[in-house]
């Protein structure tokens, strides 16, 4: 495998890592008016439908092989359908400092299913330095104003969390890698999306509270744009690319930095404070990631590329490139802004209704 494109899954790593650092404060902020199955149904059905148009612009074609197509639709209706109902029913039960620190073993159980079943070389050095990491997560969360309870009262809703991030690490990430050897990451991740949001739409109607959408905030509507561009195409795009280029373990290991992003850009856009022992855990993330990485050596054959997915990667440079400045100065304008489409969304027995207001 080249050092260039290594590079590439790298940089495409790093974009991951920035826009889903930033994701989880700007998308908890749009719950206030939008329930968070809602949130997730309506932002993966623009994903998909969005990643699908620029799939048909750049390949010309958005073909899936026959054989194929129920292997995507597990990946696609498991790994973001169902985890994201897994990871929204247990953040509902658990605290959401629980919540974090199980999910961010996700890197944990993606390396184990990698060595146990799919045979990737994973040695114990890179556990230890993975366990490191985990430990500056830790530190990161568990801020003095924050308390981690593992109680009767939260066991639910931990347990459902450790299968998100099970389902996160084996279904999302570790099956979608024999389809990348085929399919390019944004063809591929434009069907996950679309698969995925139907599996959040049946899910609406049991798990959402009626709302107005025109009643919904200028920030929220700006908060659901972010998740679908920036969080959305360019972070699963470029996640797939990552995985792609640098296999399995080598891409979840940077999973680790998104809570560390996650504290400094709470730090900057919202003032938070940053404590001792949060500088000392971001210390260890970033030791524990470099000896994962320097001494990783992934035990497999390189396969031919039937799919040339350098224009994905054109693509997702070129989004983020733009559209990364752009969104925070429209922060600022839909701050300001009163406008709002208006349009309703009443959730009931029988299934989804929308009401057009003219």
């Amino acid at each position: 495998m080249s050092d260039k494109y290594q590079k590439v899954g790298h940089l495409l790593l790093i974009i991951v890592v920035l826009t889903w650092g930033a994701n989880y404060g700007i998308v908890k902020s749009a719950f206030v008016d939008l329930p968070p199955v809602l949130f997730g149904a309506i932002r993966f059905t623009f994903c998909g439908i969005l990643v699908l148009l620029l799939t048909w612009k750049w390949e010309k074609s958005i073909a899936i092989k026959k054989k194929d197509l129920w292997k995507v639709t597990w990946v696609g209706s498991l790994g973001i359908g169902v985890y994201q109902i897994l990871w929204l029913v247990g953040l509902n039960l658990t605290s959401a400092s629980n919540s974090v620190l199980i999910l961010s073993t996700t890197p944990l159980w993606g390396a184990l299913y990698v060595h146990l079943v799919e045979k990737e070389f994973v040695g114990k050095k890179q556990y230890f330095y993975m366990l490191l990491s985990l430990v500056g997560v830790m530190l990161i969360i568990l801020k003095p104003s924050v308390s981690l309870r593992f109680s009767p009262d939260t066991l639910p809703g931990d347990l459902i969390s450790l299968i998100a991030a099970f389902f996160a690490a084996v279904f999302f990430t570790a099956w979608s890698k024999p389809l990348l050897k085929i399919y390019s990451p944004l063809r591929l991740m434009g069907y996950c999306m679309i698969i995925g949001s139907l599996v959040l739409w049946l899910a609406v109607p049991l798990l959402a509270t009626p709302v107005v959408l025109n009643q919904v905030s200028a920030k929220s509507w700006w908060a659901l744009g972010y998740a679908i561009l920036m969080s959305g195409i360019i972070g699963h795009v470029s996640y797939y690319g990552g995985i792609d280029k640098l296999g399995v373990t080598k891409s979840m290991i940077y999973l680790y930095f998104i809570p560390l992003v996650g504290i400094l850009v709470n730090y900057l856009w919202m003032e938070e404070k940053i404590f001792i022992q949060q500088i000392l855990g971001g210390a260890l993330i970033l030791l524990g990631v470099h000896g994962a990485l320097r001494r990783l050596k992934e035990l497999e054959p390189i396969i031919p590329k039937r799919v040339d997915s350098s224009a994905s990667h054109r693509i997702v440079f070129s989004l983020f490139s733009h559209s990364f400045f752009f969104w925070w100065s429209m922060a600022i304008c839909l701050s300001s802004s009163s406008i709002s489409p208006s349009i309703s969304f009443f959730p009931n027995s029988s299934g989804v209704t929308f009401f057009i207001m003219v």
